[in-house]
């Protein structure tokens, strides 16, 4: 949809300043961190767990014999970038009759950027949000969920799902992710403030309660799903709504790829992010068009464990 001619003419007063609302951080790239491949399509390997057995007498060894036989299962994962891409038309007469601060060519691009970072964001957290995806996991009701300041404990449910996810891959989660809901009734929750209570007089700023997280579960890296999206049909009044919901996560993470490692996942890249114009001059105008090719992959989602419905 195209601005009406006459809207792109400012007040000059008004130059220095612009409004309109925008996700500023992102966090699917730091769930899956982005890893540039050369091929559009291709495999990885997924080594057994058979480096984990506990052999008692079989391996030892009486003299003049032969060391027993042992052997591993590889299989493979694979990974395909699909290409994203959307463009929009910016019409000669629109460039010629704009004065700051808009830029029809700047505005479409940025336009464009937020819709293909926040559908990716999306994407994400829609995967992540579903139990049939993610086997370790728990749904929180009533007075179990962290918004029941009396009865619920959420410092147990975070350290019974450490305790889970051990059990069931023997490495314990590097990195927790939640959503902004449940981020502000945590923050504020008694069990928290029992904790921080000869801190700072038991107050928390945002910044201290992330540290406060990454101390007391031992954890890298705590980020907060800040983005929201329009989730009203197109064309009624805006209903924005929080992209990664009342849930909270722990995965494990590795801090760079490494060979027979193990990590949640990777945000398979082929080519980089291409933001392009051409002509059309059916349409007497330039196109912008922005491309980013990259694949999503949970390499293994048993690296997950997930609170569902944290709060109410």
């Amino acid at each position: 949809m195209l601005p009406n001619l006459g809207d792109a003419k400012v007040d000059k007063l008004l130059t220095q300043f612009s409004q309109r609302y925008v996700n500023k951080d992102y966090i699917a790239e730091k769930i899956l961190p982005p890893l540039k491949v050369k091929e559009r399509t291709g495999k990885y390997a997924k080594y057994g767990t058979e480096n984990l057995r506990v052999y008692t007498e079989q391996i030892y060894r009486a003299p003049g014999v032969r060391a027993a036989t042992i052997d591993y299962s590889v299989s493979q994962g694979s990974y395909n970038c699909l290409e994203r891409a959307l463009e929009k038309i910016v019409p000669d007469e629109f460039v010629a009759n704009t004065d700051d601060p808009y830029d029809p060519k700047r505005d479409a691009v940025a336009t464009i950027l937020d819709v293909i970072s926040l559908n990716q964001e999306n994407a994400l957290s829609t995967y992540m949000s579903d139990v049939a995806n993610l086997t370790n996991n728990t749904t929180l009701t009533g007075t179990d969920q962290w918004s029941d300041y009396t009865n619920s404990t959420p410092l147990e449910d975070i350290d019974v799902g450490i305790s889970d996810l051990m059990a069931a891959t023997g490495q314990r989660p590097t990195v927790a992710w939640l959503g902004f809901e449940v981020f502000r009734k945590l923050k504020s929750h008694p069990d928290v403030r029992e904790q921080v209570k000869y801190t700072n007089g038991g107050q928390l700023s945002d910044s201290a309660f992330i540290q406060f997280l990454k101390e007391y579960f031992q954890l890298r890296d705590v980020w907060i799903g800040t983005s929201v999206f329009n989730s009203a049909d197109e064309g009624q009044t805006a209903v924005l709504s929080q992209v990664w919901g009342d849930h909270f996560w722990l995965a494990v993470q590795s801090e760079r790829p490494t060979l027979m490692g193990s990590t949640l996942g990777y945000t398979f890249l082929d080519t980089p992010s291409m933001v392009e114009t051409y002509r059309d001059e059916p349409r007497v105008g330039d196109v912008a068009r922005v491309r980013k090719s990259y694949d999503q992959n949970v390499m293994d989602a048993n690296l997950v464990y997930f609170i569902k419905n944290a709060i109410a």
